[in-house]
């Protein structure tokens, strides 16, 4: 067990929201009056005093929220904001790592994995009409000409087109044990049945949010008191677990309620019990929450946190919330401030006062191919005023994403934006390594000048006109960063001799339904789109079953158009990464950074105040779905 102040300050998670945070219902900062001697002296004994005892005053961590939470009932259908940060208060873990990058102790006894038995493959006999995960990592009913994994096959080149007869599959089974001291805030057990409960109530409310790690659930059950065991559909192997540990909620407060209605009850939205290191004790609405330490926190007393009391001061006023951080009255600013959308300069201004602490550096912000464009589902006809086909050849979509140099793009942008000395070394761009002046000549764009900047055209392009000039247009959204991102883009591609034409539109018309809207509608040549981060590798948007088109109401991630099974069959396979090289359908391009704020020298990296915002997302349900 670590001692707290590594705990603590190994990251604002797993210790509350802010690992440092604890409160108790009683007085604030005030010191204690003086306890003197109340006995009077005899007619013959003179008075003397009795030395004056002061009590330390208790430690109080202030939070400002911009937002107070409207529930804090786990399926309410809100997560995020506010409600992630009072969260990481009230619940510990489970699925959070230390400073060296190991499985952090929490309510589990160990993080399930093959080398521990905590996961384990069960070959299980499959029947036509059974719901399957198929070799391109689908949900599949199993049936004649099916692609799939049999037993004891982990990747797509031993799968197999499945006819007749008999046939199984493995079905990962994970056993998620509870530590022995696990206890909740007023002091009871923390049971399996306590998790499987929160399961059964996920699959009432049924959110969206949940419904990925649902879907690929055959079963959720306590096999005994503190063991709590997954099963998943068969042909499924996960590449995380926090999504099928529904974290508890406890059963014996709500027995006799119906699970419909628990949604509704005070104790479940206002009043809930947890296993962090606070526990809630007060709730003003519209002011503050006010939390204490957990005395039943597991590990003792070297676990606890440093802070005796934890504030959460609602401060809906940005400008107001800086001033009190500035004077004091506020010791962190959460995430829901969206400082990040300050400029430069108010950034570096602020921090003359504040540390500054950015996250959420994943480059979900992606450059998109519109390699099948809606207008080619009838067939591809030049002639017919059909886009010309520019991106059908994966080198020409290498050679693009070569004069952009990705990564460098992106510290050039970040760096234009972020204050100075801001460290750039988390973001994971993937470099393009290729000459993109000699992959244009190969597929026949050529630059007949010999001029570096001069336009390229068509000479033996398969599929297009010779002499068709490599013009593409670019739409982005209007935020500062993707029009910054934009120009950038013209004034690159522009030097390869490629000429980009760019138009910035209104959010509700970029991402408009398709037909008509230029993204779900499948209507560009590039396009920058957002995405949130999703428990499967970025490659599982491009799958050719996810092409938004009129055979599906135009529903589908696959903004490219890009179909190619071989191409969804490595996806499958990608346990780590994004898994978009090299059919460069999309490039992973820039992050939706978060900037939340302290008190100078609270959260230094890698103590428990940081650790604690950092992981605020492992912290909710529905995490990446």
């Amino acid at each position: 067990m670590k001692h707290l102040t590594e705990r603590a300050l190994a990251g604002f998670a797993a210790k509350a929201v802010l690992g440092l945070l604890t409160l108790s219902l009683a007085a604030g900062c005030a010191q204690i009056p003086a306890v003197t001697s109340t006995e009077q002296p005899g007619p013959e004994t003179p008075a003397t005093l009795t030395p004056t005892a002061t009590a330390a005053p208790p430690k109080v961590l202030n939070v400002c929220l911009a937002k107070e939470p409207a529930s804090l009932y786990r399926y309410d259908g809100h997560t995020g904001g506010s409600k992630a940060t009072v969260f990481a208060a009230l619940y510990d873990g489970p699925f959070e790592a230390d400073g060296d990058g190991a499985y952090s102790e929490s309510i589990l006894n160990a993080y399930p994995s093959l080398e521990n038995g905590g996961v384990s493959l069960v070959p299980i006999a499959v029947q036509p009409g059974d719901v399957v995960v198929d070799a391109y990592g689908e949900l599949s009913v199993f049936k004649a000409g099916i692609l799939v994994r049999p037993a004891g096959c982990a990747a797509s080149d031993c799968a197999q087109k499945w006819e007749s007869g008999e046939f199984q599959m493995d079905q990962t089974r994970v056993e998620f044990r509870l530590r022995p001291d696990a206890l909740w805030s007023d002091g009871e057990p923390l049971t399996a049945a306590d998790a499987v409960f929160s399961y059964q109530l996920a699959k009432q409310e049924a959110l969206p949010a949940g419904a990925w790690a649902l879907d690929r659930t055959i079963s959720f059950t306590a096999a005994d008191e503190r063991t709590a065991v997954w099963l998943g559909v068969p042909g499924f192997s996960p590449r995380e677990l926090a999504p099928f540990f529904w974290l508890p909620l406890p059963a014996r407060q709500f027995a006799a309620a119906d699970l419909a209605a628990i949604a509704g009850d005070p104790q479940a939205a206002r009043a809930p019990l947890g296993w962090g290191a606070y526990r809630l004790v007060n709730w003003e609405s519209g002011k503050r929450l006010e939390l204490e330490r957990n005395p039943y926190y597991f590990g003792g007393e070297e676990s606890q946190a440093d802070f005796d009391r934890l504030n959460f001061l609602i401060v809906p006023d940005r400008e107001e919330a800086l001033r009190r951080l500035a004077e004091g009255g506020c010791d962190v600013l959460d995430k829901a401030y969206h400082l990040e959308a300050l400029p430069k300069e108010r950034l570096e201004s602020l921090s003359a006062f504040a540390d500054l602490h950015w996250e959420d550096w994943q480059p979900v912000e992606q450059l998109v191919f519109g390699i099948r464009p809606a207008s080619y589902d009838d067939g591809y006809t030049y002639w017919a005023n059909d886009r010309p086909d520019f991106f059908s050849d994966a080198r020409t979509r290498k050679a693009v994403l070569a004069c952009l140099a990705p990564e460098s793009l992106a510290k050039q942008l970040l760096a234009n934006w972020l204050p100075e000395g801001s460290d750039l070394t988390r973001l994971q761009v993937t470099p393009i390594n290729a000459d993109p002046a000699a992959l244009l000549d190969e597929v026949g764009w050529k630059n007949p000048e010999a001029d570096p900047g001069a336009p390229r055209t068509a000479q033996g392009v398969t599929g297009i006109p010779d002499g068709t000039p490599f013009n593409l247009t670019l739409y982005t959204s209007q935020s500062a960063l993707q029009k910054s991102a934009a120009a950038a883009i013209v004034e690159r591609l522009g030097a390869c001799g490629v000429r980009v034409d760019w138009q910035a539109l209104p959010l509700a018309q970029l991402y408009a339904p398709g037909p008509e809207g230029v993204l779900f509608g499948r209507k560009f040549d590039l396009a920058l789109a957002s995405w949130q981060p999703g428990s499967e590798p970025l490659c599982a948007l491009y799958r050719g079953s996810a092409v938004p088109a009129e055979a599906n109401y135009w529903v589908g991630t696959n903004l490219a158009g890009y179909t190619d099974p071989g191409f969804d069959l490595a996806c499958a396979d990608a346990r780590q990464g994004d898994g978009l090289a090299p059919a460069y359908p999309a490039a992973g391009l820039l992050p939706h950074l978060s900037l939340w704020l302290s008190r100078p020298g609270l959260a230094q990296k890698g103590n428990w105040l940081w650790n604690q915002m950092e992981s605020l997302k492992a912290e909710m349900p529905g995490k990446n779905q």
